[in-house]
């Protein structure tokens, strides 16, 4: 079987679904999906995050020994479609990271959710995940509610509407 890079030919779903179906549960191979993610070369570091955001979701426990890893990427990366894809990771598995890393986590989201050059994607993720942090750290919430408030008046109806849903559900913590 040709590498994960050499398979991930074009981003159609088909070749990401039959990507995702070569690795199954092997750590080896989701790996070797991880390690072409991190390149930072685009279309293959976009398309193979989107295998290792399908296999984490069938398989949330492989994604474990790369969490600390996570932050380093979503930071430095300039590829949207890999910022998206670890930002699902971290919004839809466990977070296996110290308090530490949730610390840098959240200023990361934040910085995303405030940053108007930032893909609407990208934001919308970031709000979520802060969401989530928020309902173990409430201490976040004004944070949370000030920030959202501020980006509604200048941001796309979506976002917009996005923001108004996530302050109601912080108005009842």
């Amino acid at each position: 079987m040709a590498g994960i890079e050499d398979q991930l030919i074009d981003s159609s779903r088909i070749i990401i679904d039959i990507v995702v179906a070569n690795i199954g549960n092997d750590q080896k191979l989701f790996d070797e999906a991880v390690s072409v993610m991190i390149k930072d070369k685009h279309p293959v570091s976009m398309r193979a995050a989107r295998v290792v955001y399908f296999v984490s979701h069938k398989h949330p426990e492989m994604i474990k020994p790369h969490f600390e890893n996570l932050l380093p990427i979503i930071s430095n990366t300039k590829i949207d479609g890999v910022k998206r894809c670890i930002l699902a990771i971290l919004f839809e598995t466990p977070i296996y990271i110290s308090e530490d890393q949730l610390g840098e986590l959240t200023d990361i989201c934040f910085g995303y959710v405030g940053d108007e050059k930032e893909p609407i994607a990208v934001r919308a993720q970031s709000i979520d995940i802060l969401l989530k942090i928020a309902s173990k750290y409430p201490e976040i919430i004004p944070e949370l509610k000030a920030i959202l408030e501020n980006i509604m008046p200048e941001t796309s109806s979506g976002l917009k509407n996005k923001c108004k849903k996530t302050i109601e559900t912080l108005n009842k913590h």
